[in-house]
Formats: C-alpha cells, structure tokens, sequence
C-alpha cells in the first residue's frame, strides 16, 4: 500500500508540475503578444497598463540633431587686480580676527 501511495503522489506531483509549466509558458506567451499589439483591434477601446508599458520604451521619432550655430565670443577687456596682504586677510590656520 505504502508503494502504491508514493506512485500516486508522485504522479499527481508530477502532473501539477507540469500543468504549472505549461500555464507559465502560455501566460508568457500571451503577454508577449499583448504587448506587441499583433492585433490592432484589440486595443481599439482600451488603454491597459500591459499595452501602454510596451510602448513606453518605443521611440515614436528620432530625436532630430540640430546643427551648431557659430557665433564669435564676444570678450571683455578683463583688469587684473593684484592681491595685497591687507586683502589677505586670513589663512585656513589663522586665529580668527575679531576686529
């Protein structure tokens, strides 16, 4: 009897299994399927969520690359101004200056 039970158990196991895989696989398939909008039609009425995340990674139109335009730089006469030790007024080990 104990024989006859494990056969049993594992038939049905087995079976499970299987039919998991097969559900899996046909699941897969038909989200594939919806995704790739092969029926127009279908889509005709609703916007689901399977459908729009399909085509949220599609471009719809190349970006267009625009020519640079060159144009002179206009510059400005810079003064240079030169530092003196008043302006300096401390350094980063410096004691602070309170007055």
């Amino acid at each position: 009897m104990h024989s006859r039970w494990q056969v049993t158990t594992h038939h049905w196991r087995r079976t499970v299994i299987l039919l998991s895989v097969a559900l899996l696989l046909t699941w897969n398939f038909a989200t594939i399927a919806h995704q790739l909008d092969l029926i127009p039609e279908h889509h005709s009425h609703h916007h689901c969520q399977l459908f729009a995340g399909a085509q949220h990674g599609l471009v719809k139109q190349l970006p267009e690359i625009i020519p640079p335009t060159y144009q002179r730089a206009a510059h400005s006469d810079v003064i240079e101004r030169q530092f003196s030790l008043s302006d300096v007024r401390y350094t980063a080990r410096a004691p602070p200056i309170f007055a």
